[in-house]
């Protein structure tokens, strides 16, 4: 699980609030960088960022800020408040920034949302969800709506979101803990569809513990981090208990077992070990499991032939799906790709495979024969889990 420390700015200043209410903003910290290189310092990989300013108005105001420690740190910057446009959002990815994070236009122009995942693609945009007693909040907060949160989760699926920010307005800036119920009812009601960031109330470990423990795909924390109730070097140790790692050629024994209780297979002519570890030393850099507690719970294998890439096999543990672990393991897999100057990756499996097709639809790939969808694509040639999201 991914431990976002988070920097909120009204004019220039690092702030929080109590409850979303802009009345309550407090100072907590001299300068924006600095804190956000603290928080590098500590072992952070993330920095979730909020226009406030932007949020209230509708446009970017603070913009130079995040600029500033997209180019000064080594983080990956995530930034919502006051996204409204396709223009925006292209304005922010080019300054470096990671992702951007779209709040009320989901809500009242969800084919905007629908745009930018299709321009954009689904890794860099977050739907952020705020919620007071279950019902969606707008315009920095300041409006609540008649629409029940899951609701707009779900909606926000159909058209092809894979991360969302789940915030309790109750909760937020008030330490006193996150609404595990309602995190509990959005993972269940979503089932492993996209991936859960918790956001409100963050304050000692015991929430860290109980977000990892929900399977959720990251936890923000804000207020804790600055009154000193949660250590984040502490917290993001407690939270990484699932690591992404390359694969290895010790690992095939555990992983052939894995893959064959799953009921799958390397392609239809190589089922062995041998055929794994052969496929493996042709492209040793693209391949990694996921770790947990020592245990490997989770592979995808791929490869590629210097002009277009393969995944060959994705297979995650029965007792440890639904937790997003899929799409961070396909993350990893694409941005490797990518770093080996790959740009169009063919996965290959059963067309008749409704609830697998599903998964990988939802990634950007589709089933079709020309491989040229996004510049990714599905097509018929070999198994995979049928059960595996």
């Amino acid at each position: 699980m991914i431990i976002f420390p988070a920097i909120d700015i009204i004019g220039g200043q690092c702030v929080r609030l109590v409850k979303g209410d802009y009345a309550t903003a407090a100072k907590v910290a001299e300068d924006p960088l600095e804190t956000a290189k603290k928080f590098e310092a500590a072992g952070a990989e993330w920095i979730h960022m909020v226009d406030l300013d932007g949020a209230k108005i509708g446009y970017p105001v603070n913009t130079a800020i995040y600029k500033n420690i997209a180019e000064n740190t080594n983080l990956k910057v995530e930034v919502g408040g006051g996204i409204r446009t396709l223009d925006t959002i292209q304005a922010y990815l080019e300054l470096g920034i990671e992702r951007v994070i779209l709040g009320s236009v989901a809500l009242k122009n969800p084919q905007l949302v629908a745009d930018a995942i299709a321009k954009f693609g689904a890794e860099k945009i977050v739907v952020g969800i705020d919620a007071k007693h279950e019902m969606v909040a707008t315009e920095g907060w300041l409006e609540t709506s008649e629409v029940q949160y899951i609701d707009l989760a779900n909606a926000m699926i159909e058209v092809g979101v894979r991360t969302f920010i789940f915030t309790d307005i109750s909760k937020d800036g008030t330490l006193s803990g996150v609404n595990v119920e309602q995190l509990r009812k959005l993972r269940d009601a979503t089932d492993g569809k996209c991936n859960i960031v918790a956001s409100g109330g963050v304050h000692t470990m015991d929430d860290i513990i109980a977000c990892r423990d929900l399977g959720l795909y990251g936890t923000i924390a804000g207020k804790s981090l600055y009154q000193g109730t949660l250590d984040l070097a502490e917290a993001i140790r407690t939270a990484g208990s699932l690591q992404i790692r390359p694969m290895r050629t010790e690992d095939f024994p555990v992983l052939y077992a894995l893959w064959t209780a799953c009921g799958n297979g390397l392609n239809n002519l190589d089922d062995s070990e041998k055929g794994l570890e052969k496929y493996l030393r042709r492209n040793p850099n693209t391949s990694f499991v996921a770790e947990e507690n020592g245990k490997l719970i989770g592979a995808v294998l791929a490869g590629h032939d210097g002009r277009r890439g393969y995944i060959q096999h994705m297979s995650v543990h029965e007792s440890c799906r639904r937790r997003g672990i899929g799409s961070r393991l396909l993350q990893v897999c694409m941005d490797a790709m990518r770093k080996e100057g790959i740009h169009k990756v063919a996965l290959v499996a059963f067309k008749q495979n409704q609830v697998g097709n599903a998964f990988w639809e939802q990634h950007g790939f589709a089933v079709r024969d020309d491989l040229n969808y996004r510049n990714l694509a599905l097509t018929d040639m070999v198994r995979f889990d049928p059960e595996y999201n």
